[in-house]
């Protein structure tokens, strides 16, 4: 008897959405008695050669055509534990094993030997997982440059023109890190990228283009598979001069280069008047990296109090007379706590930004940089859980409303 699979997954997978193994038995031994498929997974980070021990053992009964289909995506998801602020590449590296196990008699029988290993994708390497998910209708176990328009940024923020300030960074986090630009430069079965074309546009109609090298690719680390680095003005980036001479930075545009076959740009245009102090938010996308968006319109910060009271005993009762004090009071306040909104506004925007926002909307991390300088941010929770999207044919012009409860607020309650 032997295991033959069927189907695996790609080799760089969304952790989040399925991850399927499909086995089957190559007779018809899977119709013997409590007749199981047994998987094995193994699942690490750090070193590409450092797998341990499997971590999960799984059990499956064959299906009508004999065939045992695991997906291991909670699993390998579970073990993703960092918050993306903290950990810039969130990457995990995973294999597995396959066996069987039946009912013989009086005796149970299980595959002592040649266990059939699926450790690798084409290229050679390990599975990988990364903290992020698939949308429909792509197809199951789709691979990330397969379904990243982008590729190789681990964003979809080439699909629009992004408007920024002079002012804007990239900051993030309490140990400030660059996070406006993240790039795959992991081990893929399509090449690597290995420069970046940064061409700054000015108002007195000067180009400056720059060529920077990207970080060495075929590293065997998982915290080194993901690279960002700097990408706003403010962020003081060496190929990127917010001026030329006297006059300032229009726009921008940065291009994936591989083998001087330009992949996919970025673009970028200076916002150089704001009425109202933009709001700068940083929420995880769909392949686990950060995005930025600016809310340029006039925004709301909303104080409110939760309390709860009792009326305490007024007066001292154990003296020979009844006696009340001047601070006492008939109502006193025993918990209270405090929240605060953000309510923001967008600028008018293309069409194309409503598929992006829908990312934002489902965002497990979302954060208000309130300190470029610093990387200083506040978390925020998105209260808006509804939002009819505007089209430039029934709508004319495109502008939304949210609403962030601040994870943060005033009092520190532990």
């Amino acid at each position: 008897m032997a295991i033959q699979i069927l189907q695996k997954p790609g080799d760089i997978q969304p952790a989040q959405s399925p991850i399927i193994f499909s086995v089957t038995e190559t007779t018809t031994a899977y119709t013997a008695s409590e007749f199981q498929y047994t998987g094995f997974l193994y699942i690490w980070d750090g070193d590409i050669n450092q797998s341990g021990s499997y971590k999960y053992q799984l059990r499956k009964f064959p299906n009508a055509t004999g065939s045992g289909i695991f997906d291991f995506s909670r699993l390998v998801n579970s073990n993703l534990l960092d918050l993306s602020a903290d950990n810039k590449s969130n990457i995990l590296y995973y294999k597995a094993e396959f066996g069987y196990q039946y009912a013989s008699g009086s005796t149970y029988v299980t595959q002592s030997g040649g266990l059939t290993p699926v450790t690798c994708s084409a290229g050679g390497t390990p599975f990988k997982a990364y903290d992020g998910y698939a949308l429909f209708p792509d197809p199951i176990n789709s691979t990330l440059h397969d379904i990243n328009p982008c590729w190789p940024f681990m964003t979809d923020m080439c699909t629009v023109t992004q408007s920024i300030t002079l002012e804007d960074t990239s900051l993030i986090g309490p140990s400030p890190a660059y996070r406006g630009l993240a790039m795959w430069v992991g081990d893929n079965d399509n090449g690597f990228f290995n420069q970046l074309v940064v061409t700054a546009s000015y108002a007195n109609g000067n180009e400056i283009r720059t060529i920077m090298p990207v970080v060495a690719t075929g590293s065997t680390l998982t915290s080194l598979q993901i690279s960002s680095s700097k990408a706003a003005p403010g962020d003081s980036w060496t190929p990127l001069p917010t001026t030329s001479g006297s006059s300032p930075l229009v726009s921008y545009t940065i291009n994936a280069v591989s083998s001087s076959v330009r992949l996919a740009s970025l673009n970028y245009e200076i916002d150089q008047e704001c009425y109202y102090t933009p709001i700068r938010v940083a929420y995880k996308n769909k392949y686990g990296q950060f995005d930025w968006f600016n809310f340029y319109k006039r925004h709301n910060n909303t104080f409110n109090t939760d309390q709860r009271v009792y009326q305490p005993q007024l007066g001292s009762w154990s003296s020979t007379v009844l006696e009340y004090n001047e601070f006492q009071t008939r109502t006193q306040r025993y918990i209270v706590d405090a929240t605060e909104v953000l309510e923001v506004n967008t600028d008018y925007l293309t069409e194309g930004y409503n598929n992006l926002f829908k990312q934002l909307l489902v965002a497990d991390e979302i954060y208000w940089q309130t300190d470029g300088s610093t990387g200083t941010v506040r978390p925020l929770t998105i209260q808006t859980n509804s939002i009819t999207f505007k089209t430039g044919v029934n709508n004319k012009l495109i502008q939304y409303t949210l609403v962030f409860d601040i994870g943060q607020p005033y009092k520190l309650i532990l």
